[in-house]
């Protein structure tokens, strides 16, 4: 029997916050009715972990959007899962597309750093992705497979583990990535667990999808088996988070209220 999969959505907020802002997305966010089937998590800049955790109420979890391979050192401008810890969080973003992309951080480095964050007892949102050219080329079974190898190597416990897959070309660029696709990109990677760690890992592990996820194609999405939540990028600045976070249970209403419009109709349709 599988496991139930808790729904899991992060908002990351990038490079897009201060305290102001802070302050002004913990006010929509503490005052919506968050579904509480749903795993909420902001993912913050470094230099406002603390600030963000003392404001956020507990339900709501907060990232770092990196961190280092190794506890301390001469490594200026880095940041450690020991310290991430210190300010009270427990999750921790790796191997972002924007990492592997714009800062070139290679798989072995990802890997490196799953690898010392899992050692530390942090929770892991594990990134995968694929660009407009590795669907052009029909390579993404082949790039994300090669993508979770390396990431495979730095995981020891799988339950503190989130994996998200990103499709490049549909972020930030006009273009939405239809159900099928997204469906097929989770359903390749959670073929890819049950074949190369075991099918417990298979069916618990937690996928979720990143590309212009928003208030409007949120629900729809939320309906695919093998998607588990969301990563959010520029909507989690806004209120449109909020929907995002209760897509799953929006639209199981809608069904309920739709059996039981059918089951009270006099013609029983």
């Amino acid at each position: 029997m599988v496991a139930q999969r808790k729904f899991f959505v992060i908002g990351n907020w990038k490079m897009n916050v201060d305290k102001s802002r802070i302050d002004s997305i913990v006010k929509f966010m503490s005052a919506a009715s968050l579904d509480s089937d749903t795993e909420a998590v902001v993912g913050c800049p470094s230099c406002y972990l603390s600030y963000a955790r003392q404001q956020l109420p507990s339900n709501i979890g907060v990232a770092a959007q990196n961190c280092y391979k190794v506890a301390r050192g001469n490594f200026s401008g880095e940041i450690s899962p020991a310290m991430i810890q210190d300010c009270g969080c427990e999750w921790v973003i790796l191997g972002h597309p924007e990492r592997r992309t714009v800062f070139s951080e290679p798989d072995e480095l990802i890997s490196e750093k799953v690898a010392h964050a899992q050692q530390a007892g942090m929770k892991i949102v594990a990134c995968v992705c694929e660009t407009k050219e590795d669907r052009e080329a029909g390579r993404t079974q082949e790039v994300l497979a090669a993508q979770m190898a390396s990431l495979a190597e730095g995981i020891s416990d799988w339950s503190r583990v989130v994996v998200a897959f990103e499709a490049l070309w549909a972020s930030n660029t006009g273009v939405l990535a239809t159900p099928d696709q997204v469906q097929e990109a989770l359903q390749q990677l959670r073929q890819w667990l049950h074949h190369n760690v075991s099918r417990q890992a298979a069916d618990t592990t937690r996928i979720i999808y990143a590309g212009s996820v928003s208030s409007t194609n949120c629900q729809e999405l939320a309906r695919l088996p093998d998607l588990d939540g969301f990563l959010v990028g520029s909507a989690a600045l806004k209120p449109d988070i909020v929907d995002i976070i209760n897509s799953r249970s929006s639209y199981v209403a809608k069904l309920v209220n739709l059996f039981s419009n059918l089951e009270t109709s006099p013609l029983g349709i």
